[in-house]
Parts: C-alpha cells; sequence; structure tokens
C-alpha cells in the first residue's frame, strides 16, 4: 500500500509489528499474541461522529460486548478461571467497556459515547437506553425553521447529561450532575492516577477524550477535551505527531458533551469561561475531525514514542456516507430544500462560512491509518456499516414500529422508523458472511469475524492483566474502578444507576 499524499509519516518510518502477526494476513495470530509483556499495551477505540447515527456505533459495541461474553466463557473453560478471581460469570449486559479499553476518543455524538462508556463507566445497554431518550428530546423538537438558523434547544441535551451524571457518577458519593470531565481537577498532579506522564506512572483508569473546534479561523487542528491532563514531551513526542492543545481544560460534563456536539445550523455554540484565557467558542469536532482515529494514533504516539504502536485502536463509524452529499440535511428547510439548484447554493454557502461538518472525510482518516497500520489485520480494525445509512439525515427522527427487545413489546413510537432501520442495516452489516474486498472497502474478513478477533484480544488482555495484578496491584485495582471515590471499594463489576 502506498502512503496517502497528505500522510504525515514517511513510509520509511511506519510502524511493522512483529513478523509473525504482520504475516498473517488473517488477523488470527494477531488475536492471541498477548503476554505478560504486552498485556498492558493501549487498547484504544475511537467514535465518529454523526448525529443520531451514533445509535448504529453502540449496535456495533453491543455486538462486540456479546462476543467479549462469549470468549470469556469459552477461555475460563479452555484454560480454567484465574487465580483468585471472584469473576465466574460474564453477563454481556452488564460487562463495562472500560474495564476492556483504556482510552475512548469520540467526536459529536460520539463524544457523548465516549464520556458515558469512560468517564461514567457505563454499560453499553445503559448507553443505548439514553440514546433513545436523548435522541427523541433532543431531535424529537424541532425549535426554527429558519434557513441558516438553529434548529434545535440545546437546553434538553444539558438536562439530559446532568440527569446521566447524577445517576451514573460513581466518582462521588452523590452527585448533582455537575462533575467535572478530568478526573482530577485542583489536585496534585503527581498523586493523579489519571496523569499522563509515562515516567513513573504505575496505575491507570480508563480516559474520555472528545473531540471539538474552537471558534477561530486560524487553527486547522481538532480541540481535544482530556480527562487527564496531557503535555507533549519533546524527548517523548515524534516530530510527526499533530501537537493538538496540552493539558485537561475545567469543564464539566455536560458542558464537554455540548462543546463537542455543537453542530452549525443545529446547536448553539457553547462559550466557556477561562479565565486567563477569557472566552472560548466550541463547535462540533466533526469540522475539523469527524473520524477521530488519527488523533488518537497520534496521541499514543506523542506519550509512547515514535516505534510503539497500540496493541488496538478499533475505529467505530456512523455508516459510510453518501459522497454526493457533505453533510447534514439540507440548511434550506422545507420543499423547496430539496430543489437541485438551492441545494447546491445552500450547501456551497455553509461550506463557505466553513460550518458545514464534512462527514465524508471519515472515511480518508480510515485509509490513512489502514495505511499507517499496513493493513487491518493487526492492531488497526474500523467497522462501519457499509450500505443503508448513507441517505440517512443525521437528525432524522421519524415516527414509526418499533420493537423493543429487552421487554419485547412493539408498538408505534416517535423515532421509531428511524431506530429499526438503524437496527435492521446495522445487524445486517454484522451478520455478512463475506467479506468486501474491492475498493474501497478493502476487507480482509467479514465484519463479524473483525469482531471475534477484537473481541478475542481484549479478553486476552484482560485476564492477563488480571492474572499478574499482584505485578502492580495499584494499577489493576485503578484500572477497575477501585479507586474512584478515594478510598479503596469494591470492583465496578456491574453499572448499577443511582435512584
Amino acid at each position: 500500500l502506498a502512503p496517502p499524499v497528505d500522510s504525515p509519516r514517511a513510509l520509511s518510518v511506519m510502524t511493522t509489528g512483529t513478523s509473525a502477526s504482520a504475516a498473517d494476513r488473517t488477523g488470527h495470530t494477531w488475536s492471541v499474541s498477548v503476554t505478560e509483556e504486552n498485556c498492558w499495551e493501549d487498547l484504544i477505540l475511537t467514535l465518529d461522529g454523526g448525529g443520531i447515527r451514533g445509535y448504529s456505533s453502540l449496535i456495533i459495541l453491543q455486538r462486540l460486548m456479546h462476543e467479549i461474553a462469549e470468549c470469556e466463557k469459552r477461555l475460563m473453560d479452555e484454560e480454567g478461571p484465574l487465580p483468585d478471581s471472584e469473576r465466574n460469570t460474564f453477563n454481556e449486559d452488564e460487562l463495562l467497556p472500560c474495564h476492556y479499553f483504556d482510552y475512548m476518543y469520540g467526536t459529536s455524538t460520539g463524544g457523548l459515547i465516549s464520556v458515558m462508556l469512560a468517564r461514567l463507566r457505563m454499560t453499553v445497554p445503559q448507553c443505548l437506553e439514553i440514546y433513545r431518550q436523548v435522541g427523541d428530546d433532543l431531535f424529537g423538537h424541532r425549535r426554527n425553521t429558519l434557513p441558516l438558523a438553529t434548529k434545535y434547544h440545546h437546553k434538553p441535551l444539558e438536562k439530559a447529561v446532568r440527569t446521566i451524571v447524577s445517576q451514573y457518577c460513581k466518582h462521588h458519593e452523590t452527585c448533582a450532575g455537575d462533575d467535572w470531565h478530568p478526573w482530577s481537577v485542583g489536585e496534585d498532579k503527581s498523586q493523579s492516577s489519571s496523569s499522563s506522564s509515562i515516567s513513573g506512572q504505575t496505575d491507570r483508569i480508563c480516559q474520555s477524550i472528545c473531540l471539538t473546534a474552537t471558534h477561530s479561523g486560524m487553527i486547522d487542528e481538532a480541540y481535544l477535551l482530556r480527562t487527564y491532563d496531557h503535555r507533549y514531551d519533546p524527548d517523548i513526542a515524534p516530530v510527526w505527531v499533530t501537537p493538538y492543545n496540552e493539558g485537561a481544560d475545567k469543564l464539566k460534563i455536560w458542558q464537554v458533551t455540548r462543546a463537542t456536539s455543537a453542530a452549525p445550523f443545529f446547536f448553539k455554540m457553547l462559550e466557556a469561561d477561562f479565565g486567563d484565557k477569557n472566552k472560548t467558542g466550541f463547535k462540533d469536532g466533526g469540522i475539523r475531525e469527524n473520524n477521530p482515529s488519527y488523533a488518537a494514533y497520534s496521541e499514543h504516539a506523542s506519550l509512547k514514542g515514535d516505534e510503539h504502536e497500540p496493541a488496538l485502536l478499533l475505529s467505530i463509524g456512523t455508516g459510510r456516507p453518501n459522497t454526493k452529499n457533505d453533510g447534514f440535511a439540507s440548511v434550506w428547510p422545507g420543499p423547496f430544500g430539496k430543489l437541485p439548484l438551492l441545494q447546491k447554493w445552500s450547501e456551497k454557502f455553509a461550506v463557505f462560512k466553513n460550518v458545514l461538518i464534512k462527514y465524508t472525510e471519515g472515511e480518508d482518516r480510515h485509509k490513512m491509518m489502514r495505511t499507517i497500520a499496513r493493513g487491518e489485520h493487526r492492531w488497526y480494525k474500523r467497522l462501519n456499516v457499509d450500505e443503508g445509512l448513507q441517505d440517512m439525515p443525521l437528525d432524522e427522527w421519524e415516527e414509526g414500529v418499533w420493537t423493543n427487545t429487552t421487554t419485547g413489546t412493539t408498538k408505534k413510537v416517535t423515532g421509531g422508523k428511524s431506530l429499526a432501520k438503524m437496527e435492521n442495516v446495522t445487524n445486517a452489516y454484522l451478520d455478512r458472511e463475506h467479506a468486501q474486498s474491492k475498493a474501497p472497502l478493502l476487507e480482509y474478513a467479514p465484519p463479524k469475524v473483525m469482531l471475534q478477533q477484537v473481541a478475542e484480544r481484549l479478553v486476552r488482555h484482560r485476564r492477563l492483566r488480571e492474572a499478574t495484578k499482584n505485578d502492580d496491584l495499584r494499577r489493576w485495582q485503578t484500572h477497575m474502578g477501585q479507586w474512584l471515590t478515594g478510598t479503596l471499594k469494591e470492583e465496578d463489576g456491574k453499572a448499577t444507576p443511582k435512584p
């Protein structure tokens, strides 16, 4: 594979990985190549932006957790339970993704998902339920039909996130919904379990990083809102990494979700006052990088160095786009918005104003990452519905019949038609038996096989981390959420919301 023209890395310095996993194009060797030496290497999840289509990303994650549960059971039968482990059962609906990943990056609604999964340490079924609720609160009530005006109120999102935080916060015994997004605010950085310093760091917890864009025409890169305080060390970071902003901005969780999802024409921009920085405006991160996979890769290299590749970087999309269009539903409302002339004018006007999110760039980032990783059969994988969502507006919320698989009830609900469509096309993608080996997909295996390989790799990391936990007990306890309140607690094996 030749590197993309805009690839920031020369081919000569691209990572090659172990010869065994690189030579095995099936991906199997990579999926089982976990040792005591590499079991704590970084496991990274990235989530594209895509409005309501982020529901498709959650369905993919739900299937991943199913495969993880199946693999946990199989390996326990084949290799036996781990010594001193209290884990004898694995319920896919109760497993926490934050126990299997170390970093979660998200743009726009992908950022909302990363916050729920990593910062609030929720289960996927909990996130699916929240997503359905928030979808109705946000997109079920349009406020404006004026051209080029914001279409929806931002207050329901703020209220919803505050409620989610108060219910699922595990950082404090009581929570009013105003928790900070960074794990440590105003604390001694040298004692913080979320410090990004490599030298001397022994403990770790799953981190959330949301991509947004600052209200400035001078910056081309995304702005990263992190749960940890990141500094670029010139002795570690290669010269090719993208120098994003440093630090961990003192924003509350509801502010971060607003900042990453403040899509032009859809929601009002968030303004935050940082004192010496004055007020900073944040817009939807999709304006800069709707697919955060390269940002995650660059940040990993800035922490670990040039020759240190991730153990896994799993990129999940919100459906391949219709390349004829480049963003949201027509910015000109009503039936006239469907006229080719007005469509062309409104989209050109939006691009000129730098406010139309370039969703097709997500696939460009994927091609770049696939080249850097020398294919998808090792540490880099992407799962993205290839057919059925390309013409779905990012704010579609149509009434229709929908089946709640938890309760088994089927009825007409607001948003039901949109939810059923996303479930059907995503499950069809995940059940596909064959690989699309031709361009542009160039799959090395069907999506279901890729998911199974990712699941096995994640499970083998978790099992070896637990098996060797006494090598650094504080690190394991931190990863499992036992120090979240400042005192040692039981593992957060099951996420139970507060009443």
